[in-house]
């Protein structure tokens, strides 16, 4: 089943790389919880591309969320229609 992002923390900035833990609900049987980035990184690493996805916060279509890397550190940002979107820095805060 895959995880829905449903809101994020932030620490010291705006960007995608300081998203510092992700909030989701679990499609289907309705469990919750909080993770923090490194290990939506490391969920992400073992269940794929398709394991957590996140809505469009204005109607548009969601997208999965992948893994990135600015090559420091990795952190996660929505891919979709091949492109680098921002459906995540919508999503409300924590």
């Amino acid at each position: 089943m895959a995880l829905k992002c449903t809101s994020r923390r932030m620490s010291g900035g705006n960007g995608h790389e300081h998203i510092v833990a992700l909030g989701w609900v679990q499609d289907g049987p309705g469990q919750s919880g909080m993770m923090s980035i490194h290990e939506m990184v490391a969920y992400i690493d073992r269940n794929g591309n398709s394991a957590v996805w996140c809505p469009d916060q204005t109607g548009g279509p969601s997208a999965w969320v992948h893994v990135n890397s600015n090559g420091v550190q990795r952190y996660v940002q929505t891919f979709a229609d091949g492109r680098w979107t921002n459906n995540l820095l919508a999503l409300p805060l924590a």
